[in-house]
């Protein structure tokens, strides 16, 4: 039950760069949060940039959150300076790579920290939380948590020093961050993780910190995985974004295997990749004639389409702190999962299927044995056989999340 607003009530100053109308799971964490903060008391207030180019819009997940005081401002980041250009769609090419890794301290989104503590110190709150990456919002609340002498929460949702989607090279940006790291931690009152190797890697750099830090999953929102229409073919899905981590090639090989051994045509089976798909992999995908691609979707509208499906496919092609943000969402879809590559961040979905969930993980170069389990899945569909599981992670919904979140912020 929602507390009364009050003096009771604790204004949470939210350091979020991503946030609607920019899609994906790095708005998705902050506005869920956002969503179900004030019914434990807690009332959010989002600083966050102006308008910027990005690839992937959403403006319907922040429907849940029209309420929630949002404070927008200036930012001299590369993705404002394109938006102020003319540019709305950035798309990803090979040559942005080393221009990114060159301004990478400890990421390109470093201009936005003076305007946003500028904003933030003109702003009444309780308690600061940052989310990270990009982790120059890091930055930004251990300034500010020194000028107002308020509590830091910061949230990793994924690796600092070990970042796995722009890695750091070479001694100065490693120590650069390593530096900033120790200090971010150290001055913390409460860290926030998405996962046990994160914690484990941070625990082991600064042992000082185990009183401080708890792990808080990605969750779901039940509501949102209701099966609607059955599939006119067998139907495979991806959901989420394609890059350089998520090659879906020897995915696309093993199935087109199965289409060739059994003389399938495409009215057949039907692969989605459900999110955006850079350039170089469209590229490929699009020699697949059983293919469709849906591009960036509302996030709801997304779920409904993943849910429409027989069977679920993962990516990874294996780094420990390659973190897939929507395990959970897979297991609440009920589809039997297929994931191409091993990693220990993929330990959440490995426990689950430990405890009978439907899903089967295979080396990511392995075709021969994808393409069986992807013919013998196809064969029981045939046959009307219905394979379902139940995730057993019922604990992990938004909500739920939320209000342990709550609880350790209300301790501090």
């Amino acid at each position: 039950m929602k507390q009364p607003i009050g003096q009771s009530d604790k204004k949470l100053l939210v350091l979020t760069y991503y946030w609607p109308p920019l899609g994906g799971p790095g708005s998705l964490r902050p506005v869920k949060f956002a969503k179900y903060l004030p019914s434990f008391g807690i009332t959010p207030i989002i600083l966050t940039r102006k308008n910027v180019a990005y690839h992937s819009f959403d403006d319907e997940i922040g429907r849940d959150v029209r309420n929630v005081k949002v404070l927008r401002t200036c930012s001299m980041d590369p993705a404002r300076i394109l938006y102020l250009l003319g540019m709305r769609n950035y798309s990803v090419s090979r040559w942005h790579g080393p221009i990114k890794r060159t301004i990478n301290f400890p990421d390109n989104k470093t201009p936005w920290v003076p305007f946003a503590l500028s904003a933030a110190r003109k702003t009444g709150f309780d308690a600061i939380f940052a989310t990270a990456p990009p982790f120059s919002t890091f930055i930004t609340g251990y300034y500010l948590a020194r000028i107002s002498g308020k509590p830091l929460i910061v949230d990793f949702r994924d690796a600092w020093l070990e970042f796995p989607f722009m890695p750091y090279k070479g001694r100065l940006q490693k120590e650069f961050v390593r530096n900033w790291e120790r200090k971010v931690v150290n001055i913390a009152s409460l860290i926030i993780v998405v996962d046990d190797n994160i914690s484990n890697s941070l625990l082991d750099r600064y042992p000082q910190i185990r009183d401080k830090i708890c792990v808080i999953p990605n969750g779901y929102d039940p509501d949102d995985f209701k099966r609607t229409e059955e599939p006119d073919r067998f139907t495979i899905s991806y959901l989420g974004t394609v890059r350089k981590e998520r090659n879906p090639e020897n995915i696309l090989k093993a199935i087109s295997h199965v289409m060739s051994k059994n003389r399938l045509d495409k009215d057949r089976i039907r692969f989605r990749f459900i999110g955006y798909v850079e350039e170089r992999f469209l590229r490929i995908i699009k020699n697949y004639n059983f293919v469709e691609l849906t591009g960036h979707l509302p996030y709801k509208k997304a779920i409904d389409i993943f849910c429409n499906s027989h069977l679920a496919v993962l990516i990874t092609t294996g780094s420990e702190y390659f973190f897939p943000s929507r395990q959970n969402e897979y297991l609440a879809s009920g589809l039997p999962i297929i994931v191409c590559g091993r990693s220990k961040g993929l330990h959440m979905l490995s426990g689950a299927l430990e405890k009978g969930y439907p899903g089967w993980i295979f080396d990511f170069d392995d075709i021969d044995g994808m393409t069986k389990r992807f013919s013998d899945l196809y064969g029981k569909y045939r046959k009307g056989i219905v394979i379902k599981g139940k995730t057993p992670y019922q604990a992990y919904t938004r909500k739920n999340l939320t209000r342990i979140l709550a609880e350790k912020i209300n301790k501090i």
